[in-house]
Protein backbone atom coordinates (compact mmCIF):
# COMPACT_ATOMS: atom_id res chain seq x y z
CA UNK A 1 0.00 0.00 0.00
CA UNK A 2 0.95 3.27 -0.48
CA UNK A 3 0.36 6.88 0.88
CA UNK A 4 -3.26 8.51 -0.33
CA UNK A 5 -2.20 12.17 -0.97
CA UNK A 6 -3.68 14.37 2.02
CA UNK A 7 -6.30 16.65 0.93
CA UNK A 8 -6.64 19.03 -0.15
CA UNK A 9 -3.32 19.87 -1.30
CA UNK A 10 -2.94 23.44 -2.02
CA UNK A 11 -4.49 24.48 1.37
CA UNK A 12 -3.00 27.72 2.40
CA UNK A 13 -3.26 27.25 5.91
CA UNK A 14 -1.08 23.69 5.70
CA UNK A 15 -1.76 20.56 5.85
CA UNK A 16 -5.18 19.44 7.69
CA UNK A 17 -4.83 17.67 11.39
CA UNK A 18 -6.66 14.96 12.83
CA UNK A 19 -9.67 15.96 14.41
CA UNK A 20 -10.32 14.23 17.86
CA UNK A 21 -13.24 11.69 18.82
CA UNK A 22 -13.54 13.94 21.69
CA UNK A 23 -14.16 17.38 19.87
CA UNK A 24 -16.52 15.67 17.42
CA UNK A 25 -19.03 14.25 20.08
CA UNK A 26 -18.37 16.98 22.20
CA UNK A 27 -21.89 18.97 21.85
CA UNK A 28 -20.20 22.28 20.22
CA UNK A 29 -22.46 23.94 17.71
CA UNK A 30 -22.20 27.34 15.99
CA UNK A 31 -19.51 29.26 17.22
CA UNK A 32 -18.17 26.79 19.45
CA UNK A 33 -21.51 27.32 21.63
CA UNK A 34 -22.75 24.06 23.16
CA UNK A 35 -25.75 22.87 21.94
CA UNK A 36 -25.93 19.47 24.55
CA UNK A 37 -23.29 17.94 26.96
CA UNK A 38 -20.19 16.32 26.04
CA UNK A 39 -20.47 12.87 25.10
CA UNK A 40 -18.28 9.78 25.51
CA UNK A 41 -19.95 6.27 25.02
CA UNK A 42 -18.05 2.92 25.65
CA UNK A 43 -18.68 0.12 23.14
CA UNK A 44 -22.19 -1.55 23.48
CA UNK A 45 -21.46 -5.18 24.61
CA UNK A 46 -24.01 -8.27 25.30
CA UNK A 47 -26.69 -7.42 27.87
CA UNK A 48 -26.73 -9.54 30.93
CA UNK A 49 -30.04 -9.16 31.14
CA UNK A 50 -32.40 -8.36 28.88
CA UNK A 51 -36.48 -6.89 28.73
CA UNK A 52 -37.64 -8.54 26.26
CA UNK A 53 -36.80 -11.31 23.47
CA UNK A 54 -37.55 -11.25 19.70
CA UNK A 55 -37.71 -14.73 17.85
CA UNK A 56 -39.30 -15.52 14.88
CA UNK A 57 -39.43 -19.22 15.36
CA UNK A 58 -40.62 -19.46 18.98
CA UNK A 59 -44.30 -19.07 19.98
CA UNK A 60 -45.49 -15.55 21.22
CA UNK A 61 -45.40 -14.99 24.63
CA UNK A 62 -46.37 -11.40 26.16
CA UNK A 63 -45.44 -9.31 27.95
CA UNK A 64 -42.08 -10.84 27.15
CA UNK A 65 -41.24 -12.70 24.04
CA UNK A 66 -42.16 -11.59 20.19
CA UNK A 67 -41.69 -12.88 17.17
CA UNK A 68 -41.86 -9.13 15.85
CA UNK A 69 -38.97 -6.71 16.19
CA UNK A 70 -42.06 -3.88 16.32
CA UNK A 71 -43.86 -5.99 18.52
CA UNK A 72 -41.37 -5.64 21.12
CA UNK A 73 -40.65 -2.19 20.78
CA UNK A 74 -44.38 -1.60 20.88
CA UNK A 75 -44.43 -3.32 24.18
CA UNK A 76 -41.64 -1.30 25.59
CA UNK A 77 -43.52 1.51 24.39
CA UNK A 78 -46.48 0.77 26.75
CA UNK A 79 -44.63 0.00 29.77
CA UNK A 80 -42.58 3.14 29.78
CA UNK A 81 -38.94 3.11 31.50
CA UNK A 82 -37.00 -0.28 32.83
CA UNK A 83 -35.84 0.12 36.48
CA UNK A 84 -32.18 0.47 34.80
CA UNK A 85 -30.92 3.57 35.73
CA UNK A 86 -31.77 5.93 32.35
CA UNK A 87 -34.80 4.05 32.49
CA UNK A 88 -33.30 1.90 29.29
CA UNK A 89 -35.28 -0.87 27.52
CA UNK A 90 -33.05 -3.78 26.33
CA UNK A 91 -34.39 -5.82 23.46
CA UNK A 92 -32.34 -9.21 22.53
CA UNK A 93 -32.90 -10.51 18.78
CA UNK A 94 -32.56 -13.99 18.20
CA UNK A 95 -31.05 -15.91 14.91
CA UNK A 96 -33.82 -15.37 12.22
CA UNK A 97 -34.62 -12.78 9.09
CA UNK A 98 -37.61 -10.61 10.37
CA UNK A 99 -39.81 -7.98 8.18
CA UNK A 100 -39.45 -4.26 7.97
CA UNK A 101 -40.36 -1.63 8.39
CA UNK A 102 -39.77 -0.75 12.35
CA UNK A 103 -40.32 2.79 14.07
CA UNK A 104 -38.78 3.73 16.86
CA UNK A 105 -40.30 7.15 18.09
CA UNK A 106 -38.82 9.82 20.11
CA UNK A 107 -41.46 8.96 22.56
CA UNK A 108 -41.14 6.51 25.35
CA UNK A 109 -37.89 5.14 26.99
CA UNK A 110 -34.68 5.12 25.53
CA UNK A 111 -33.85 1.25 23.42
CA UNK A 112 -31.00 -0.87 23.03
CA UNK A 113 -31.61 -3.50 20.34
CA UNK A 114 -29.05 -6.75 20.60
CA UNK A 115 -28.72 -9.06 17.73
CA UNK A 116 -27.38 -12.25 17.64
CA UNK A 117 -24.97 -11.15 15.23
CA UNK A 118 -25.01 -9.70 12.11
CA UNK A 119 -24.76 -13.27 9.92
CA UNK A 120 -27.46 -14.51 12.46
CA UNK A 121 -30.18 -11.83 12.15
CA UNK A 122 -31.63 -9.54 9.25
CA UNK A 123 -34.04 -6.74 8.98
CA UNK A 124 -35.31 -6.32 5.67
CA UNK A 125 -38.01 -4.79 3.34
CA UNK A 126 -38.52 -3.08 -0.16
CA UNK A 127 -39.25 0.52 -0.06
CA UNK A 128 -38.36 2.92 -2.23
CA UNK A 129 -38.43 6.88 -2.18
CA UNK A 130 -41.06 7.06 -5.23
CA UNK A 131 -43.45 4.25 -3.76
CA UNK A 132 -47.25 5.30 -3.75
CA UNK A 133 -48.67 5.58 -0.53
CA UNK A 134 -51.43 3.58 -1.42
CA UNK A 135 -48.77 0.76 -2.38
CA UNK A 136 -47.04 1.57 1.23
CA UNK A 137 -50.57 1.07 2.75
CA UNK A 138 -50.90 -2.49 1.17
CA UNK A 139 -47.98 -4.31 1.56
CA UNK A 140 -47.19 -3.19 5.78
CA UNK A 141 -50.81 -1.90 6.90
CA UNK A 142 -51.65 -5.23 8.83
CA UNK A 143 -48.56 -5.07 10.30
CA UNK A 144 -49.48 -1.97 12.04
CA UNK A 145 -53.10 -2.72 12.83
CA UNK A 146 -52.31 -2.78 16.34
CA UNK A 147 -49.23 -1.34 16.93
CA UNK A 148 -48.86 2.10 19.31
CA UNK A 149 -51.01 5.11 18.86
CA UNK A 150 -47.91 6.90 18.34
CA UNK A 151 -46.49 3.90 15.71
CA UNK A 152 -49.83 3.90 13.92
CA UNK A 153 -49.93 7.48 13.66
CA UNK A 154 -46.52 7.86 11.78
CA UNK A 155 -47.41 4.66 9.36
CA UNK A 156 -50.48 6.50 8.93
CA UNK A 157 -48.63 10.25 7.68
CA UNK A 158 -47.04 7.52 5.34
CA UNK A 159 -49.48 5.91 3.59
CA UNK A 160 -51.01 9.46 3.01
CA UNK A 161 -48.76 10.55 0.79
CA UNK A 162 -49.13 10.16 -2.75
CA UNK A 163 -44.90 8.91 -2.62
CA UNK A 164 -43.29 8.08 0.76
CA UNK A 165 -40.30 9.78 -0.37
CA UNK A 166 -36.49 9.24 0.98
CA UNK A 167 -37.23 10.17 4.08
CA UNK A 168 -39.99 7.62 4.58
CA UNK A 169 -38.59 4.69 3.07
CA UNK A 170 -36.39 3.19 5.87
CA UNK A 171 -36.25 -0.60 7.02
CA UNK A 172 -35.38 1.44 10.38
CA UNK A 173 -36.55 4.73 11.51
CA UNK A 174 -35.02 5.52 14.79
CA UNK A 175 -36.34 8.78 16.44
CA UNK A 176 -35.19 8.39 20.18
CA UNK A 177 -31.96 9.95 21.65
CA UNK A 178 -29.89 7.23 23.31
CA UNK A 179 -30.87 4.62 21.44
CA UNK A 180 -28.10 1.21 20.71
CA UNK A 181 -28.44 -0.89 17.38
CA UNK A 182 -26.07 -3.86 17.29
CA UNK A 183 -25.32 -7.30 15.63
CA UNK A 184 -27.63 -7.22 12.92
CA UNK A 185 -28.03 -6.89 9.08
CA UNK A 186 -30.64 -4.25 8.23
CA UNK A 187 -31.32 -4.29 4.30
CA UNK A 188 -33.18 -2.58 1.74
CA UNK A 189 -34.31 -5.23 -0.62
CA UNK A 190 -35.30 -2.58 -3.30
CA UNK A 191 -34.04 -3.73 -6.64
CA UNK A 192 -33.44 0.27 -8.59
CA UNK A 193 -36.27 -1.49 -10.63
CA UNK A 194 -39.46 1.06 -10.53
CA UNK A 195 -39.55 1.97 -14.24
CA UNK A 196 -41.39 4.95 -13.42
CA UNK A 197 -38.40 6.31 -11.18
CA UNK A 198 -35.86 5.67 -14.42
CA UNK A 199 -35.25 8.43 -17.09
CA UNK A 200 -37.51 8.54 -20.04
CA UNK A 201 -36.04 6.04 -22.55
CA UNK A 202 -33.74 4.45 -19.71
CA UNK A 203 -33.35 0.68 -20.39
CA UNK A 204 -32.69 -2.03 -17.39
CA UNK A 205 -29.99 -4.44 -17.06
CA UNK A 206 -30.47 -8.25 -17.05
CA UNK A 207 -31.52 -8.18 -13.85
CA UNK A 208 -34.07 -5.54 -14.42
CA UNK A 209 -32.14 -2.67 -12.39
CA UNK A 210 -31.63 0.99 -13.95
CA UNK A 211 -28.06 2.50 -13.52
CA UNK A 212 -29.99 6.12 -13.59
CA UNK A 213 -32.93 7.64 -12.05
CA UNK A 214 -34.52 8.47 -8.42
CA UNK A 215 -34.05 5.04 -6.55
CA UNK A 216 -33.43 5.78 -3.17
CA UNK A 217 -33.76 3.35 -0.85
CA UNK A 218 -32.83 3.40 2.94
CA UNK A 219 -31.84 0.65 5.25
CA UNK A 220 -31.03 2.44 8.66
CA UNK A 221 -32.72 5.86 9.06
CA UNK A 222 -31.27 8.06 12.16
CA UNK A 223 -34.14 10.90 12.12
CA UNK A 224 -32.67 13.93 13.83
CA UNK A 225 -31.69 11.74 17.35
CA UNK A 226 -28.97 12.53 19.18
CA UNK A 227 -26.38 10.17 20.62
CA UNK A 228 -27.19 7.23 18.68
CA UNK A 229 -25.32 4.00 18.50
CA UNK A 230 -24.59 1.29 15.45
CA UNK A 231 -22.24 -1.29 16.44
CA UNK A 232 -21.50 -4.25 14.78
CA UNK A 233 -24.44 -3.79 11.83
CA UNK A 234 -24.36 -4.45 8.30
CA UNK A 235 -26.85 -2.28 6.28
CA UNK A 236 -26.92 -2.86 2.61
CA UNK A 237 -28.75 -1.07 0.09
CA UNK A 238 -28.20 0.89 -3.33
CA UNK A 239 -28.82 4.60 -3.19
CA UNK A 240 -28.80 6.51 0.21
CA UNK A 241 -28.32 3.35 2.61
CA UNK A 242 -27.52 5.25 5.72
CA UNK A 243 -29.52 8.38 6.50
CA UNK A 244 -28.28 10.32 9.12
CA UNK A 245 -30.13 13.54 9.97
CA UNK A 246 -29.97 16.31 11.52
CA UNK A 247 -32.48 17.85 13.55
CA UNK A 248 -34.50 20.98 13.15
CA UNK A 249 -33.15 22.13 16.55
CA UNK A 250 -29.82 21.32 18.84
CA UNK A 251 -27.40 18.62 17.44
CA UNK A 252 -28.03 15.05 16.68
CA UNK A 253 -24.62 12.79 16.95
CA UNK A 254 -24.26 9.17 16.43
CA UNK A 255 -21.19 7.06 16.77
CA UNK A 256 -20.87 3.94 14.23
CA UNK A 257 -18.50 1.32 14.87
CA UNK A 258 -16.74 -2.07 13.37
CA UNK A 259 -20.26 -1.64 10.72
CA UNK A 260 -20.06 -2.77 7.49
CA UNK A 261 -22.05 -0.60 5.50
CA UNK A 262 -22.50 -1.05 1.00
CA UNK A 263 -24.44 1.26 -1.60
CA UNK A 264 -23.36 3.27 -4.77
CA UNK A 265 -24.91 6.39 -4.76
CA UNK A 266 -24.57 8.94 -2.16
CA UNK A 267 -25.20 6.12 0.71
CA UNK A 268 -24.40 8.13 3.93
CA UNK A 269 -26.06 10.94 3.67
CA UNK A 270 -27.24 13.68 5.58
CA UNK A 271 -26.47 17.04 7.90
CA UNK A 272 -26.21 15.45 11.64
CA UNK A 273 -22.73 14.92 13.37
CA UNK A 274 -21.48 11.15 13.01
CA UNK A 275 -18.09 9.52 13.86
CA UNK A 276 -17.52 6.18 12.19
CA UNK A 277 -14.51 3.71 13.83
CA UNK A 278 -13.47 0.75 11.80
CA UNK A 279 -15.99 0.55 9.24
CA UNK A 280 -16.38 -0.89 6.15
CA UNK A 281 -17.34 1.73 3.48
CA UNK A 282 -18.02 -0.79 0.47
CA UNK A 283 -18.84 1.05 -2.90
CA UNK A 284 -21.18 -1.50 -5.41
CA UNK A 285 -20.82 -1.36 -8.81
CA UNK A 286 -23.68 -4.11 -9.52
CA UNK A 287 -25.93 -1.94 -11.40
CA UNK A 288 -23.26 0.08 -13.47
CA UNK A 289 -24.13 3.50 -11.19
CA UNK A 290 -21.81 6.27 -10.49
CA UNK A 291 -20.69 6.33 -7.41
CA UNK A 292 -20.42 8.70 -4.30
CA UNK A 293 -19.88 6.91 -1.05
CA UNK A 294 -20.50 10.10 1.43
CA UNK A 295 -23.05 13.02 1.03
CA UNK A 296 -22.73 15.15 3.82
CA UNK A 297 -25.24 18.36 4.37
CA UNK A 298 -23.89 19.49 7.36
CA UNK A 299 -24.75 23.39 8.01
CA UNK A 300 -21.83 25.96 7.42
CA UNK A 301 -22.08 26.98 11.52
CA UNK A 302 -21.55 23.12 12.94
CA UNK A 303 -17.85 21.98 13.55
CA UNK A 304 -18.20 18.88 12.29
CA UNK A 305 -20.04 16.62 10.09
CA UNK A 306 -18.94 12.94 9.01
CA UNK A 307 -15.49 11.62 10.82
CA UNK A 308 -13.95 8.71 9.18
CA UNK A 309 -11.31 7.33 11.48
CA UNK A 310 -9.48 3.58 10.99
CA UNK A 311 -12.06 2.74 8.06
CA UNK A 312 -11.75 0.74 4.88
CA UNK A 313 -13.44 1.94 2.03
CA UNK A 314 -13.51 -0.65 -0.20
CA UNK A 315 -15.37 -1.78 -3.92
CA UNK A 316 -16.98 -5.01 -4.83
CA UNK A 317 -14.79 -5.53 -7.54
CA UNK A 318 -18.02 -5.32 -10.41
CA UNK A 319 -16.60 -3.91 -13.36
CA UNK A 320 -18.09 -0.50 -13.25
CA UNK A 321 -16.76 2.17 -10.64
CA UNK A 322 -13.37 0.29 -10.20
CA UNK A 323 -9.95 2.03 -11.16
CA UNK A 324 -10.19 5.52 -9.69
CA UNK A 325 -13.73 5.84 -11.30
CA UNK A 326 -15.69 6.32 -7.95
CA UNK A 327 -15.82 9.38 -5.78
CA UNK A 328 -14.96 9.31 -2.13
CA UNK A 329 -18.20 11.97 -1.88
CA UNK A 330 -19.72 15.28 -2.72
CA UNK A 331 -21.59 18.25 -0.76
CA UNK A 332 -25.35 17.17 -0.84
CA UNK A 333 -26.76 20.95 -1.46
CA UNK A 334 -29.50 20.03 0.14
CA UNK A 335 -33.04 21.10 -0.87
CA UNK A 336 -31.69 23.45 -3.95
CA UNK A 337 -33.64 24.50 -6.75
CA UNK A 338 -31.97 27.21 -7.91
CA UNK A 339 -28.20 27.74 -7.51
CA UNK A 340 -26.65 30.95 -6.85
CA UNK A 341 -23.13 29.08 -8.19
CA UNK A 342 -21.61 29.51 -11.51
CA UNK A 343 -22.32 30.77 -14.76
CA UNK A 344 -26.06 29.29 -15.96
CA UNK A 345 -26.53 28.13 -19.72
CA UNK A 346 -29.95 29.44 -19.26
CA UNK A 347 -30.68 32.75 -20.62
CA UNK A 348 -32.37 35.17 -17.96
CA UNK A 349 -31.83 32.85 -15.19
CA UNK A 350 -31.20 34.73 -11.18
CA UNK A 351 -31.13 33.18 -7.90
CA UNK A 352 -31.95 34.95 -5.33
CA UNK A 353 -31.98 34.71 -1.21
CA UNK A 354 -35.35 34.20 -0.11
CA UNK A 355 -37.82 32.10 2.93
CA UNK A 356 -38.22 28.98 0.10
CA UNK A 357 -36.51 27.27 -2.30
CA UNK A 358 -38.08 27.88 -5.56
CA UNK A 359 -37.08 27.38 -9.46
CA UNK A 360 -39.83 28.88 -12.02
CA UNK A 361 -37.52 29.33 -14.86
CA UNK A 362 -35.62 31.37 -15.14
CA UNK A 363 -35.83 32.75 -12.04
CA UNK A 364 -35.60 31.45 -8.78
CA UNK A 365 -34.94 31.39 -5.09
CA UNK A 366 -32.74 29.77 -2.01
CA UNK A 367 -32.93 29.57 1.75
CA UNK A 368 -30.52 30.24 4.20
CA UNK A 369 -31.23 26.62 5.40
CA UNK A 370 -30.48 25.29 2.43
CA UNK A 371 -27.33 27.72 1.66
CA UNK A 372 -25.63 26.63 4.65
CA UNK A 373 -26.06 22.74 4.01
CA UNK A 374 -22.33 23.02 2.90
CA UNK A 375 -21.39 19.17 4.07
CA UNK A 376 -18.42 18.29 5.70
CA UNK A 377 -16.09 15.48 6.19
CA UNK A 378 -12.83 14.04 7.31
CA UNK A 379 -11.12 10.66 6.38
CA UNK A 380 -7.87 10.10 8.66
CA UNK A 381 -6.23 7.25 9.16
CA UNK A 382 -8.09 5.12 6.85
CA UNK A 383 -7.40 3.02 3.97
CA UNK A 384 -8.90 4.09 0.65
CA UNK A 385 -9.20 1.47 -2.29
CA UNK A 386 -7.83 2.00 -5.80
CA UNK A 387 -11.66 2.81 -6.84
CA UNK A 388 -11.09 5.96 -5.76
CA UNK A 389 -9.42 8.69 -7.60
CA UNK A 390 -6.36 10.24 -5.64
CA UNK A 391 -6.64 12.99 -8.20
CA UNK A 392 -10.46 14.01 -7.80
CA UNK A 393 -12.00 12.41 -4.83
CA UNK A 394 -14.49 15.18 -4.26
CA UNK A 395 -16.88 15.54 -6.64
CA UNK A 396 -19.11 18.90 -7.97
CA UNK A 397 -22.91 18.14 -6.82
CA UNK A 398 -24.78 17.66 -9.81
CA UNK A 399 -21.84 17.25 -11.54
CA UNK A 400 -21.20 17.70 -15.22
CA UNK A 401 -23.36 20.23 -17.41
CA UNK A 402 -24.63 23.04 -15.49
CA UNK A 403 -27.88 22.71 -14.20
CA UNK A 404 -30.27 25.06 -11.42
CA UNK A 405 -28.76 22.48 -8.79
CA UNK A 406 -25.14 22.79 -9.49
CA UNK A 407 -22.56 23.65 -6.46
CA UNK A 408 -18.53 22.96 -7.21
CA UNK A 409 -16.64 20.93 -4.45
CA UNK A 410 -15.60 23.62 -1.38
CA UNK A 411 -12.68 22.62 0.69
CA UNK A 412 -12.54 24.98 2.57
CA UNK A 413 -14.64 28.19 3.93
CA UNK A 414 -12.84 30.03 1.79
CA UNK A 415 -14.22 28.78 -1.37
CA UNK A 416 -17.28 29.50 -0.25
CA UNK A 417 -16.52 32.84 0.35
CA UNK A 418 -14.89 33.31 -2.92
CA UNK A 419 -17.54 31.52 -5.28
CA UNK A 420 -20.46 33.93 -3.60
CA UNK A 421 -18.41 36.77 -2.81
CA UNK A 422 -20.35 39.29 -4.97
CA UNK A 423 -23.28 37.32 -4.71
CA UNK A 424 -23.90 37.48 -1.08
CA UNK A 425 -22.77 41.06 -0.98
CA UNK A 426 -25.65 41.73 -3.48
CA UNK A 427 -28.07 39.68 -1.79
CA UNK A 428 -27.52 41.39 2.03
CA UNK A 429 -25.64 38.53 3.55
CA UNK A 430 -22.74 39.14 5.50
CA UNK A 431 -20.25 35.78 6.30
CA UNK A 432 -17.48 38.49 7.24
CA UNK A 433 -16.96 36.24 10.56
CA UNK A 434 -16.08 32.76 8.76
CA UNK A 435 -12.80 31.54 8.98
CA UNK A 436 -11.36 31.13 5.51
CA UNK A 437 -8.89 28.56 6.59
CA UNK A 438 -11.45 26.10 8.35
CA UNK A 439 -11.95 23.01 6.52
CA UNK A 440 -14.99 21.83 5.59
CA UNK A 441 -13.47 18.48 3.15
CA UNK A 442 -10.10 16.68 4.70
CA UNK A 443 -8.38 13.55 3.83
CA UNK A 444 -5.51 13.21 6.20
CA UNK A 445 -2.95 10.52 6.79
CA UNK A 446 -4.41 7.66 4.70
CA UNK A 447 -3.53 4.62 2.22
CA UNK A 448 -4.46 3.83 -0.61
CA UNK A 449 -4.15 -0.02 -2.47
CA UNK A 450 -6.89 -1.99 -1.19
CA UNK A 451 -9.29 -2.85 -3.39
Amino acid sequence: MSRFPDWPSNATAGPPRPVSREDVLSGSGPRGVALAAPWDPVPPGPPADVDYIVDSEAPEDPPRRFRTLQAAIDRALRDGAGMRADGRRVIRVHPGFYEGPVFLPAEGPPMALFGAGREAVTLAARIDAQMPGREFEQRFGAGFATAHPAIRAQFARIAARERVTTGNSAVLRIERDDTIVAGMTIRNDYACDRAGAAPLGAEPDVAGRYAEGQHQAVACHVAGADRVQLSALRLESFQDTLYLQAPSQGIGRSVVSDCAIEGDVDFIFGGATAYFEQCEIRSRGLRGAKSWAVAPSTNLWMPHGFVFERCHFTHDGAEAGRDATSFLGRQWFEGVRATPYSAPNEAGYVSNFGDVNRFEAPQGRISRRCLEAVGKCTVQNSALGTHISTDTPWDDWSAGAWSPRYRPVQATAGDFLSHLGGWLQDNGLDYSDLEARDFWLRIVTCTTGIT
